[in-house]
């Protein structure tokens, strides 16, 4: 909990601030950590340590707190605003009960004084004939921050000095506030001067004479006065008689008394629902206690039953063993018995162990041989079918020529019957359409063995095309089976065709004194232009019959990557573009393919086979020597 003398400053706030900070200091006045009730009936103000006064009535604390936390003054700073606002709050919800709030606004004046008075309200008091001295050319005197310590004893809401052209007038409005504290802060502010003889009376008499500061309360008079003191109280207050104020109070303490009256009914219709809530949980509690003593009563029979189940199961228990000790004794007889057969069995058993691992040895040596004997028939069966599909490639390019020599031989045919057409008309008119007619019967004989030449041609060409979708499928399988199977070292290796090299650009990254993220961001952006489809940076070269398909070296991106990362990565690009133009143009993504390392080719199904029967060879010499 806060006290005076650990009380510190925190970092001061803005005036945007203060309502949040309203809140939290809140907070922690409810959580008690700032002491506000002292014993008794008296309070203390937590957030003013320095001040003399120290100890304050409900209605006293109540008035210095709403006075500080609503002052429109600079002197009261954002932060002091929201503390007091807090406290205000506090002891109004907090601290207060309806006598207080009562008493706080039912303090009424003295009932000497003639009510019909009327005074400036907000309740205000005037200074005059001030001490002022000549200073730079003008007239000084003391400031609002040194006139307000001075009056502490009366606790001024705030001090106007009244000035003009030349300066401090000498003279000056105290407010007190709105409230009956303010007033009677007010009238002993006006007893105070009286008493020393410098009121306003004293003042009219003696103002050409007195050097005495003289003060009093701000009254009609002086509201209707001119000068810079009647302008001050025009300006900021309004005329008022204490009747006036105290029937204002009245009906706004009547209108606060009608709604604590109600609050308090609602909070009486609780209190009977409560009771009447209370009354039927006590008649059900007085139910759930019978209720209990009837369960306590069963749970107590059935723990009597109980025990005795126990006793009798305790009894059949002991019979039990009894008879189990009796079994288990007749049991290790015949244990020891069957001991003594399983001894001359194991003796059997390790003899026919034996025996079946040379003959699991033998049957190991037979599936070997055969499945040495199935590799070599799937290496000779790979090469029959490779010779045969290069006869039927040679039959297929035979039957192609002879296609082609068939259709010459028909261009011809037709151009032999069309200069004859031409020719006809003379006196060998019947001759030439002799010859017309025979070269229509060679016409015809030619066209009926291109179409079947055509038929054989397609038949052979359908063959090759599921030869070639077997081989392709073969592969496949076999590139799943080397996943595993190809090592670092090995002749033969899986090569991603139409990836690119991740190590010329790390190096490339190295060599420019990068890192790995900026390496893999670049390879990952130009293996991203190499798959696109859009990007096609190749051109036809060559003579009809024999065109191919080259890198366009000027291409747009060729250059800039060339320009960029230099000769190395340019030629892993343009590899890159090439294997995926041959092994997949249409898909244009990287493919797997079985690679000779050394030659730097595609193997082929013989190689790989080959490959695969050595390895093979190598874990069969090893198997054999372990």
């Amino acid at each position: 909990m806060a006290n005076t003398s650990d009380y510190e400053e925190e970092s001061e706030i803005s005036e945007s601030e203060i309502e949040e900070s309203v809140e939290k200091f809140y907070s922690q006045l409810q959580s008690n950590q700032y002491k506000v009730k002292r014993s008794g009936k008296t309070f203390r103000c937590p957030f003013c340590p320095g001040k003399k006064k120290q100890s304050y009535e409900y209605k006293e604390i109540v008035q210095h707190a709403t006075g500080i936390g609503s002052s429109s003054s600079s002197r009261h700073k954002p932060k002091s605003k929201a503390e007091h606002q807090a406290l205000s709050k506090y002891l109004k919800n907090d601290l207060a009960d309806p006598a207080s709030l009562l008493q706080v606004a039912i303090i009424r004046p003295s009932p000497q004084r003639n009510d019909e008075e009327k005074y400036v309200w907000p309740w205000m008091g005037i200074l005059v004939n001030m001490p002022v001295w000549f200073q730079d050319g003008r007239f000084a005197g003391d400031n609002r921050d040194e006139l307000i310590l001075k009056l502490s004893e009366f606790n001024p809401s705030d001090v106007h000095p009244l000035g003009d052209h030349k300066g401090h007038t000498g003279k000056c409005i105290v407010e007190f506030g709105t409230d009956w504290i303010g007033f009677r802060n007010a009238m002993s502010f006006v007893k105070h001067f009286q008493s020393r003889g410098v009121g306003r009376r004293d003042w009219g008499k003696n103002k050409q004479t007195s050097e005495e500061m003289h003060g009093w309360v701000a009254t009609e008079l002086d509201f209707n006065s001119g000068g810079i003191i009647g302008g001050f109280l025009k300006q900021h207050g309004v005329l008022k008689s204490v009747n006036d104020v105290m029937l204002e109070e009245s009906k706004r303490i009547g209108s606060r008394v009608t709604d604590m009256t109600m609050q308090i009914e609602a909070k009486n219709k609780d209190l009977h629902e409560m009771q009447y809530k209370c009354h039927a949980k006590a008649f059900s509690l007085e139910r759930i206690m019978e209720d209990n003593e009837r369960i306590v009563q069963s749970f107590n029979e059935d723990r009597r039953r109980l025990e005795e189940d126990v006793i009798r199961h305790q009894r059949h228990v002991l019979e039990q063993n009894e008879k189990m000790r009796k079994e288990l004794e007749y049991n290790r007889r015949q244990l020891e018995a069957s001991d003594k057969q399983i001894n001359m069995e194991s003796s059997q058993y390790e003899i026919n162990k034996q025996e079946l691992q040379n003959q699991r040895q033998k049957n190991a040596e037979i599936e070997q041989k055969k499945a040495d004997e199935e590799v070599l028939k799937l290496i000779e069966q790979q090469k029959r079918e490779k010779e045969e599909n290069l006869k039927r490639i040679v039959q297929l390019q035979k039957e192609l020529d002879a296609k082609q020599q068939v259709e010459l031989e028909i261009e011809k045919l037709k151009g032999q019957i069309e200069v004859m057409h031409h020719m006809g008309g003379g006196k060998d008119d019947s001759t030439v359409k002799e010859k017309i007619e025979k070269l229509k019967e060679e016409l015809k004989d030619k066209m009926e063995e291109m179409e079947v030449s055509e038929d054989l041609y397609r038949g052979l060409v359908a063959k090759e095309r599921i030869a070639n979708d077997e081989v392709q499928e073969a592969r496949k399988e076999l590139i799943q089976g080397l996943e595993n199977m190809l090592g670092g070292r090995s002749s033969i290796r899986l090569k991603r065709m139409g990836e690119l090299d991740s190590k010329v650009f790390k190096e490339i990254a190295q060599a420019r004194n990068g890192n790995d993220l900026e390496a893999t961001l670049a390879w990952s952006k130009w293996q991203k232009e190499v798959q696109d489809s859009n990007w096609h940076p190749f051109k036809i070269v060559g003579q009809k019959g024999r065109e191919e398909e080259v890198i366009k070296e000027d291409d747009e991106k060729l250059v800039q990557v060339r320009n960029e990362y230099g000769e190395e990565v340019y030629e892993a690009v343009k590899t890159a573009l090439l294997e995926l133009n041959e092994y997949n143009a249409s898909g244009r993504y990287p493919v797997t393919e079985i690679w000779k390392i050394k030659e730097n080719r595609k193997a082929t199904l013989k190689e790989v086979i080959q490959y695969i029967f050595r390895q093979w060879k190598l874990q069969k010499v090893k198997r054999n020597n372990l």
